[in-house]
């Protein structure tokens, strides 16, 4: 054991060698560390015999040694080394004091060794609630120890105020000493030498005293400014503990005591407890060499200038006065050890429980012990509460010492217990939340909003740590009670509605909910429609249905598209890979190809003509308009009418000239010049119906009737698949006559659209007809067919013919409403809106898809184009229409899925109902949620170029797609 004497470097002294404290000048105590106690410092302790008081140091700490004895004037050797659990022992000969100083987790120094144990495995990531929690249960360890083994305890505080922290620690320990310690440590202590001790199993009911080794720096240290402030520290601390339970009136229930008229806090105003050694020096010699003058002279200042150096043989001042001498001797007796030695007297004297306690029958107990008594009561108590504990699987036979050890760490977490309870009562509201606003059968979104809310719910009470798992279990206990039979079956419509039906009920038919209001394929009669979640449903099942509602569609011719005819009962849907569709028929070329190839069929006619039968079909690729009505011909922003026909052949100086004529005007725009609109068409004599050829279709031509196509017809569909059902309509509702320009449609005719956008767009087409040598007579039979009509809306003059077409595109919102466009970007309005070139904008350019409706609503509904209406002329013509829909950003261009464009018969009133759902291959392709303003086309758009006009051929009829005249062979097939 190392021992500390005038003030050299320690000695190691055989427990023999009988050792004497230092005189003044030098240490005047003993150290060591417990429990290794020197021979020489027991025998002077055992000359005390009883009258031992022991005294606890604990507290806080900043020093690398965790030393907080400086106020007490002592510290420790020089290579002592701090640990967690550890005692460092001092006496003072001559007093009656042995002071223990417990080195806890509360130290500055020992903090950093948890810390730095912790960090050594990095596989385990550093929580602060834990490591506070270690922190602070190994407090409580070492600060129960001490309250059982001291007479007095001082808490020592680096602060200047008192932390309110520490009521907390001393609520654990009062729960630990009544829950843990009692239940095990009076029985155990009757089997070892302290049994004395008693029921208590402690030497007395320790007085807590408060040393506070800084004072505020803005407070003027003077004796009554520092009085003052420790009785108003002391005054905050015994309301605190009174508060709390921690003192009470009885002994027996009290954790600590407090002297009732004496002080128990004390403040270190006066003595710099570390001083900076150098600066110190320093500061002396200053001192030394500059004393301090009071007073100063003008006669004295030549004296002065005779001095070696200023300062030199000045006057000390004037002696102190009895004021000062007061300060001085306050600041002297100020110190702890004499704060201290005042509390030690009451223990000496048997009064120390003497104020304590106000109501009690008899004095609680007070044990004063010998050296030996008390050393083999303090081995007893460190092996129970610090030695063991580092193993919590120690063997016992003591079932509720097990416990502690296992489970007192736990158990002091008061914090986890507490967000524990608070999420358990946050996961009660927001279950209740959850349980009490779900309704019946409700999809994912409801339940993610009513998860949302019970979160809410529960974070009004819900807090701490454990609040993450708690919010995961309010997610799962949430999710089973959906699916226990609330769950809805969620199937998405076609336009992107949930199915509201239940999940685990078996249906039929998927029900969203959701109704749109939708017009026949006439247009006349409106209905509701429920949301589609199929192709059938959205493009053909509906207008059957209300087709039998419509006393109109009932009578209307209506072309007949070609759909799949299956030959065998298991046919099934044709497999499609939807990223590749390019690569399932060796086709290719984009819809500007087609086209383009367009301006160049006059040329290829004549040599279509000449080649084989077997090679017509390869040609026929670039099939499309024959004759343009417009010099534009071509252009995306400007596709004008097409003539189709091999019969309407020009020869080759009427194609030059064209194609010559198309250049110079492509850059002008619409012209509204005669000769700029002119179509020059051959006319050849018909061919008789009986001597007709029927070509049939092409050799290498054939549908599937095993597998059909799972969408719609599409610009690189092979040609052997066919739909199961139709998806347009092409029908014809009436006669020209029915349509009047001055009043627009009418509602009994067309109802539902808006005000003002109910009228066709009046197109001026110029045709120019050309005459083989060998059919004047046919001619002259062709001008007696046609005679001048006022009412006409056609004119002759010679050769050539002024058609008037009326053009509409309509489009229709969910809610019904119906309205004309009189361009890309603009909604007609009224008679006012139509003008000479207004047709030319909605058919030279690309029409949108999806337009938002002009209806005033809170939600901006999306209009469709749903119907394109066409009132052709009566003309010795037919109309000739091949609309084309490209959607999916450009990836699938849409067409009628006809081999023939139909042929629309003169002076009547025609309707195209476009798809309402739109599917490449197995790829659905769903509507825009919302229109960008810099990109209307995004969602789709009509491409231009889709009428065309053809010389009137009675021999073809329109419900007979699947004829190929002799005349339409090679011009019609599409790819």
């Amino acid at each position: 054991m190392h021992l500390y004497q005038a003030g050299s470097t320690e000695t190691a002294v055989p427990k023999s060698c009988k050792q004497f404290p230092v005189k003044m000048g030098t240490k005047d105590y003993y150290t060591w560390t417990y429990p290794d106690i020197p021979e020489n410092v027991a025998q002077e302790l055992r000359k005390l015999n009883c009258s031992l008081v022991v005294v606890g140091i604990v507290g806080r700490s900043q020093c690398d040694q965790a030393n907080k004895m400086p106020a007490f004037g002592m510290e420790p050797p020089i290579e002592h080394t701090a640990r967690d659990g550890q005692v460092q022992c001092y006496y003072k000969p001559g007093t009656n004091s042995l002071l223990l100083h417990f080195e806890t987790t509360y130290d500055e120094a020992i903090q950093g060794q948890v810390i730095d144990a912790c960090m050594e495995n990095p596989d385990i990531p550093f929580d602060f609630d834990s490591f506070y929690e270690r922190i602070r249960s190994r407090f409580v360890r070492m600060m129960l120890l001490a309250l059982h083994v001291c007479h007095i305890v001082v808490y020592v505080e680096t602060g200047q105020t008192f932390d309110p922290t520490l009521v907390t620690v001393f609520q654990l320990l009062k729960f630990a000493r009544e829950q843990h310690l009692m239940q095990f440590l009076p029985q155990m202590l009757r089997e070892s030498p302290a049994a004395r001790m008693g029921e208590k199993a402690r030497l007395c009911a320790p007085r807590i005293l408060f040393l506070f080794e800084n004072f505020p720096q803005d407070e003027p240290k003077t004796r009554e400014c520092v009085s003052a402030y420790e009785f108003q520290t002391e005054d905050c601390i015994y309301e605190l503990l009174r508060h709390h339970n921690i003192v009470t009136n009885s002994s027996n229930s009290s954790l600590v005591a407090l002297p009732n008229n004496k002080q128990f806090v004390f403040f270190n105003a006066h003595e710099e407890l570390r001083p900076d050694k150098l600066l110190k020096a320093i500061e002396c010699l200053n001192l030394a060499m500059y004393k301090p003058d009071t007073k100063e002279e003008e006669e004295d200042l030549e004296i002065l200038e005779l001095a070696p150096f200023e300062g030199f043989v000045k006057p000390f001042g004037p002696p102190l006065d009895e004021k000062e001498l007061e300060k001085k001797q306050y600041k002297k007796d100020h110190t702890v050890w004499h704060f201290l030695q005042r509390h030690v007297q009451d223990a000496l004297l048997g009064c120390f429980d003497e104020g304590s306690f106000k109501q009690m029958p008899h004095l609680g107990q007070f044990h004063l012990l010998n050296i030996q008594e008390w050393h083999d009561f303090m081995g007893t108590l460190y092996k129970l509460l610090v030695e063991n504990a580092k193993n919590p699987n120690q063997e016992t036979s003591n079932e509720d010492y097990r416990l502690f050890l296992q489970s007192f760490d736990e158990s002091l977490n008061y914090e986890k217990k507490f967000w524990a309870h608070l999420c358990d009562l946050g996961l009660k509201k927001g279950i209740s939340a959850y349980k009490s606003a779900a309704p019946a059968n409700y999809g994912s979104s409801t339940h993610r909003q009513l998860l949302a809310d019970a979160t809410v719910a529960f974070e009004e009470e819900g807090r701490g740590p454990q609040a993450k798992a708690a919010l995961a279990k309010l997610a799962a206990v949430c999710q089973k009670h959906w699916q226990d039979g609330r769950q809805q079956c969620e199937q998405l419509s076609l336009r992107s509605h949930p199915c509201t039906l239940p999940k685990n009920v078996p249906h039929d038919k998927h029900n969203s909910g959701v109704i749109h209001i939708s017009s026949c394929n006439c247009g006349r009669t409106q209905g509701r429609r429920e949301d589609p979640f199929n192709l059938r449903q959205a493009n053909y099942e509906f207008y059957e249905h209300i087709a039998q509602m419509c006393n109109l569609c009932v009578k209307v011719k209506q072309y007949q598209f070609p759909i799949f005819e299956p030959s065998v009962s298991d046919y099934r849907a044709a497999a499609f890979e939807a990223a590749f569709p390019l690569l399932h028929t060796g086709k290719s070329g984009p819809p500007q190809d087609e086209e383009g190839a367009e301006g160049l069929e006059d040329e290829e006619e004549g040599q279509e003509q000449q080649q084989p039968a077997e090679e017509q079909p390869q040609n026929s690729a670039s099939n499309g308009c024959s004759q343009p009505l417009s010099p534009t011909f071509g252009s995306d922003l400007n596709m004008s009418i097409a003539g189709f026909g091999a019969s309407l052949n020009e020869s080759e100086a009427s194609s030059e000239q064209l194609t010559h004529s198309e250049a110079n005007s492509t850059s002008s725009g619409t012209s509204s010049a005669d000769t700029e609109n002119e179509l020059v068409v051959q006319i050849q004599e018909p061919v008789k119906k009986e001597s007709r050829v029927d070509a049939g279709p092409p050799d290498d031509y054939s549908t599937s009737t095993t597998e059909y196509l799972p969408g719609l017809v599409h610009t690189v569909s092979d040609f052997g698949l066919l739909p199961l059902f139709p998806s347009w309509s092409l029908a014809c509702v009436g006669p020209s006559s029915i349509y009047s320009h001055n009043t627009g449609l009418q509602e009994h005719f067309q109802s539902g659209f808006l005000s003002g956008a109910n009228f066709l767009l009046p197109w001026d087409v110029q045709l120019r007809l050309v005459h083989a040598p060998k059919q004047q007579q046919h001619h002259s039979h062709h001008q007696q067919q046609h005679p001048g009509k006022k009412q006409q809306r056609w004119k002759k003059q010679g050769d050539r013919l002024s058609l008037k077409i009326f053009v509409g595109m309509e489009y229709e919102c969910s809610r019904g409403h119906r309205f004309m466009m009189c361009a890309p970007d603009r909604v007609l309005r009224g008679g006012a809106d139509i003008e000479r070139d207004t047709c030319s904008k909605v058919v030279h350019n690309n029409m949108p898809l999806y337009y938002p409706c002009p209806c005033r609503s809170q939600t901006n509904y999306l209009a469709q184009l749903m119907r394109i209406h066409v009132v052709t002329p009566k003309a010795p013509v037919n109309i000739i229409v091949d609309p084309k829909v490209c959607v999916g950003k450009g990836k699938y261009t849409f067409t009628l899925g006809s081999i023939i464009p139909p042929r629309l018969s003169q002076s009547a009133y025609w309707i195209i109902r476009l798809p309402y759902v739109y599917q490449g291959d197995d790829v659905l392709i769903a509507p825009p949620d919302k229109l960008e303003p810099d990109d209307p086309l995004a969602g789709g758009y009509l491409l231009p170029g889709m009428f065309g006009v053809a010389e009137t051929d009675p021999t073809l009829e329109l419900n007979e797609p699947g004829r190929m005249g002799v005349s339409a062979a090679g011009n019609f097939t599409r790819i």
